[in-house]
Parts: structure tokens; sequence; C-alpha cells
């Protein structure tokens, strides 16, 4: 049986509901290509429309009238704004090999806030194997349904352990281009790798971002907006790709230890976050084989944005950053960078500030080049940790979470140890989420290989935006590069899965 990402629909204008969203579900599965599917939603956006001239905006009448006759008269076909990004969504989720499935929310959460059927909500959300919320922009945040149903998660216990571990994505509509749609996905992506489910951005065809953002400023819209369906487009396959891989992750196991790399970006000279990742490294035993940066005191050089980046064609261990200063530490821990299961970017946040070493910023602006570089941590599971006094209120693991999604990674539930008065107050609750951290990361390295072994891959950064780097790109050739890369990547993807993949 085929792993199923189902699609959740956050709009109180959804087209779909009853029967139309099996049928909406039947019609995406005989979709072929990239081409058909944009027919497709601009016809069903057009459909919609004129449900809406039928229903009294010809007449002039008031919206809560129209939207009364909507629901009355019909159900079975056209697409909402929302359903058209949803649509597009679960096409790249079915072109990864996935099952798919379709929840309108106004079938479940009313206008006022009711709740009906919520056991067959609960029953369909409880068959998914990944889950892409899809969401109008309200003030630069998600609408209320997709607030109800992420409470409809929170509260229900069982339902909450089942979404543990479960991959999400997003993608929202709003009516401008800069209309909240990033804050809208920032904030879901957070929310919901607080309830341990593993967080997503969209793949690199669109360069890897946070979800699909789609621009709509009237009905049926959005399917005007060809790089926004990209995008969710992108944010579909993303997810159904991890689905894949975690659902090949059930017949192997690794043949040695968790890779594990410590990042402690930000720290103070008594070495207060130094001091938790050796308690965490202790804590995992032989299950991880640990490797610890400390860069909060080191001469990480600021990155100077060139125009071309990285500045060489080659493979990924060669070190392909413009600065190659003395004190530059990047040349000598490049290699460090090289094949890892699990990152863990370490920060110390106190409110007194007077003794604070932090080469946060210069170091994530540095990692550029890796990111560029065909995304060299793609699939590689992350970690934020974060030590935090009460009241430092710096929101580390937010800027942690956002900076590292965007390398094609997998973000798990940041772990945030508080202190006061030197104490730590939720030990039992760190440690927690560091053995869950070891277990997804583990699941997600052996659904990676075990894909690899099926069918090498190598995903490529695309320049969208870089004027000067497309242009150069073409001068050295696109397919050269990608041949030099998928040469050398092929080279230690096989080795890996022949040395630390044990099938079942």
């Amino acid at each position: 049986m085929k792993p199923k990402v189902v699609a959740v629909s956050a709009s109180l204008r959804n087209a779909r509901w009853g029967r139309g969203t099996q049928d909406l579900v039947d019609q995406i599965r005989r979709i072929e290509n990239e081409a058909d599917l944009f027919r497709f939603v601009t016809e069903q956006g057009r459909v919609h429309y004129q449900q809406f001239i039928d229903s009294g905006r010809a007449e002039g009448l008031p919206f809560d009238e129209l939207y009364k006759n909507l629901r009355r008269k019909f159900g079975g076909s056209g697409l909402c704004n929302s359903e058209i990004g949803m649509t597009a969504g679960l096409w790249g989720a079915l072109s990864k090999g996935c099952d798919i499935d379709y929840i309108p929310l106004s079938s479940y959460f009313g206008p006022t806030g009711q709740g009906k059927d919520l056991g067959e909500l609960k029953h369909r959300l409880m068959e998914a194997d990944g889950v892409l919320l899809c969401t109008p922009v309200y003030f630069g945040d998600r609408s209320s349904l997709a607030s109800d149903f992420i409470e409809f998660v929170r509260r229900d216990t069982e339902l909450r352990d089942f979404m543990e571990g479960k991959p999400f994505a997003g993608i929202v509509v709003g009516a401008k281009r800069n209309g909240g749609q990033e804050t809208t996905l920032v904030y879901q992506m957070m929310e919901m790798t607080s309830l341990g489910m593993l967080g997503l951005g969209n793949d690199s065809d669109t360069t890897a971002q946070y979800g699909g953002t789609i621009v709509a400023g009237d009905v049926g819209e959005a399917c005007g907006d060809e790089y926004g369906l990209r995008t969710a487009i992108g944010a579909g396959k993303r997810l159904g790709r991890i689905v894949m891989e975690c659902s090949l992750a059930e017949n192997g196991r690794l043949a040695d230890s968790l890779k594990t790399m410590f990042w402690i970006l930000q720290d103070v000279p008594d070495g207060i976050a130094r001091k938790l990742v050796d308690d965490l490294i202790r804590e995992a035993g032989d299950g991880i084989s640990a490797r610890v940066l400390e860069l909060q005191d080191s001469s990480v050089g600021r990155c100077i944005a060139c125009d071309i980046c990285p500045v060489q064609v080659g493979p990924d261990a060669d070190y392909r950053c413009i600065i190659r200063t003395k004190r530059d530490p990047f040349p000598d821990m490049h290699e460090s960078f090289l094949d890892n299961d699990l990152i863990v970017p370490v920060v110390y946040s106190p409110r007194d500030r007077s003794q604070i070493r932090t080469m946060y910023q210069r170091f994530i602006e540095r990692t550029r080049y890796l990111r560029r570089g065909d995304y060299l941590f793609t699939d590689v599971s992350v970690m934020p940790l974060v030590v935090e006094e009460l009241g430092a209120g710096e929101n580390m693991h937010i800027r942690l979470a956002t900076s590292l999604v965007r390398h094609h990674t997998v973000m798990l539930k940041p772990n945030i140890a508080y202190l006061q008065s030197g104490k730590l107050l939720n030990k039992d609750e760190v440690l927690s989420n560091w053995h869950r951290a070891r277990k997804q990361a583990r699941q997600i390295t052996i659904g990676r290989l075990s894909a690899l072994s099926r069918q090498p891959d190598v995903v490529s950064y695309n320049p969208v935006g870089y004027i000067l780097s497309a242009a150069r790109d073409k001068e050295l050739s696109v397919q050269e590069r990608r041949r030099l890369l998928q040469e050398d990547r092929s080279v230690r993807q096989k080795r890996d899965v022949y040395e630390r993949l044990i099938t079942e």
C-alpha cells in the first residue's frame, strides 16, 4: 500500500465538499503533466468564479447571503484559491509515488466556530503518512480554520501521538506578493514541529524556502500565479519525497551510530551551551558518533554576497567559498560538513549580554555556498538546541529553524532548555526531546539510504532571482556541473548504502 499524503484546506470559501472532494482527488490522479495541471486549475478557478456570479455577486448580494447560496448550490466542482494551491501540492506528492486525500476543514468547523463530525475528521487524519496544510493569509497568519485544526490535534492525545514523526508542509495564499505568506508558513512550521512533526519547506526547483506561496487577490486568481503554483508543487514534492523515505525506513536499520554534528554558535566563557552538549553526548552513549565545532570565539568572516557562488565547479569535498583568509576557520572545517545524519546548531541566550560570544549570524551567512552548492545538507535532520535564560527573549529557536530549513533539511522539534538562576528547569523534557530527535533522525537516515539504494539522487540549486549566477551557470554548463556532482555524490551515496544500511 502506498503511503498517503492528506491535504487539509483551511478556507471557508472552498468549492468542494461531500462527494466533490473525492471527485477532485480522482481528477488529480488523472493529470499527467504540469501543463495539464495548470489547465485544470485555471478551468476550475473560472468555474468557481462563475459560481460566485451565480450565487448573487452579479446582483450585489451581501456576502453572507452569497456565501449561504454557495453552500446550498455547489460542492461538486470548481476550486477556491486555497484549493488551487492544494491541488498543485497534491499533484506534486502524487508524482513522488504517494497516495493522496483531501479534507476541507469547513465541513468540520462551521463559520461560527462550532465543530461537527470530529470523530470522522480524526479517523481520516489517522490515515495520513504526511500532512499538507493549505490556508489563506489573515494579517500575516493562518486562517481561524487552520487554527481550529491545530488546536484539534493538540487537544487529542491519541491524535497528537499519531502525528509525532509525520512529515508536514504548508501552502498559503495571500492577496499580494508580500502578503504574509512566509510568516504564515513559518508560524505553521513552528507549531507543527512543536507537536513532534517533521517540518519541511518546498523543493529545489523554486529555490527551497518555507513552502508554497501563492498570490491571489480575487476568486480563482491563484491559477494566474504560475511561479506560486510551482512553489506549491514543490511543497508537495518535498513532502512526498520525505513521506516515501519514511515508509522505506520500516524495512531497514543502521549498521553504525548516528553521525551527529554540534555547532556551538553562541556561548559565554563558562561554556553553558558546551556543558549541555557534553551532557547530551553522554546521554546518547554509543548511539551517536559526535563531532563538536566550537565557533562562538572563532574568526568567521562575513559573507560578501558574491555574484557567483560557489566560485567553482567541483565535488562536495572541495571548499568552494571565495573567502580564504588565514584566520577564517571554514576551509579547515569544510570536510566536517560532509555526510552528517543529524545537525544540532546550539546557542545560549542569557539576559545579561556582557559576556556573550556569538558567531551565529556570520556562520549562517557563510553556509550560503553549501546551500547553493546543490544543497549539501539535503534530507539531513536538524534539531535546534537553545539554552535560554528566562526573560532573554531572543527567539533563537525560530531563527535557527527558519535559516536551516532552507538548506533542504528536515526540521525536528527545537529543543529549548530553560535556565533560571543557573538552574536547568526542564531537564526531563530536554532529555525526552533529545531521545525523540535521535530516534527520528535515525529513521530519516535509514529512509534516505534506502531510497538511495534504489536510485542515486542529486538535488540541484536553481538560482531563482540571481541573474548573474544564472548567466554564469550557463557559461559553466549546468549539465557539466550536474554530471560532476552526480558522479561525486553517487560514489559517496553508494558507499554509505553499502557500509551503513542493513535491510530486513
